[in-house]
């Protein structure tokens, strides 16, 4: 009689190898991770560039208040000049990228017309959210100061900056419409893509290779007294993320009255 083998609870039987994962499963795995991270970091990015488009406007539009209250402040109402963003001999009122109002005393005729807003002049921010300078066109007839012709409430009528828009094809945004006429003064910052921008660190402007015909137009352009408003834009040939705004003389002059500063 064949006797049964005593049992041995604390016996442990062999483990059943683990099947690991393949390099295929993992690549599938990565792969889908990155579509889903990508899914919900593309809205974050968009979230975080819609937040820095309004507070640059909400900036610009400080910058307006500060070029409103800079000529109630002056004994003869007047914007003040742009700052140079290129060439000045480095004197007094004369330097470039100095955020000081460039002008001749002899004249009182501004150094440019487009320029840097003169942030240190205004006490306001140099550089936008991308470390470009804000680019500020200003009319002589809003900018003069004694002995040359100054403000008045006819000041209007000279030669103003149009807004177009899109890139016009003469100085009276031919090819397109009009979105303000004879405005005095305009603030522009090149949003993220900085075509045309003049670099806060360097001090260079930043090409325009590349660029739509709107934007190169806000660089300088064509028309010298023309600039381009319109919705923002990543289709190939009409990339747009400017940010654009004007005074309307009708505000300044209505300011300047209320303040007895004209006529």
């Amino acid at each position: 009689m064949i006797k049964s083998l005593p049992s041995h609870p604390d016996r442990v039987s062999p483990a059943k190898p683990q099947r690991g994962f393949s390099l295929i499963e993992i690549a599938v795995t990565l792969f889908i991770l990155t579509l889903v991270l990508g899914a919900l970091l593309m809205p974050l990015a968009t979230q975080v560039e819609e937040r820095q488009v309004r507070e640059t406007e909400r900036i610009i539009n400080e910058m307006m208040e500060a070029l409103v209250g800079y000529a109630i402040s002056q004994t003869t109402p007047r914007l003040p000049c742009p700052d140079l963003a290129s060439g000045g001999t480095g004197a007094a009122n004369d330097t470039a990228n100095d955020g000081i109002e460039d002008y001749n005393p002899a004249t009182g005729v501004c150094a440019t017309t487009d320029g840097n807003i003169p942030w240190a002049t205004l006490g306001v921010n140099a550089t936008d959210f991308w470390g470009n300078r804000y680019r500020y066109l200003a009319m002589a007839a809003f900018t003069n100061r004694s002995p040359a012709t100054v403000m008045s409430l006819s000041s209007a009528s000279g030669t103003l900056i149009k807004v177009c828009a899109a890139a016009p094809t003469s100085a009276t945004c031919g090819g397109t419409t009009y979105v303000a006429d004879n405005v005095p003064a305009v603030i522009i910052s090149h949003g993220r893509n900085g075509y045309g921008a003049i670099n806060g660190s360097s001090n260079t402007q930043i090409s325009t290779a590349g660029a739509s015909n709107h934007e190169i137009e806000n660089a300088g352009g064509n028309y010298p007294n023309s600039v381009v408003s319109k919705t923002r834009s990543d289709a190939t040939g009409q990339e747009f993320d400017d940010i654009v705004v004007w005074l309307s003389p009708n505000v300044l002059f209505n300011r300047l009255v209320t303040a007895n500063k004209l006529p």
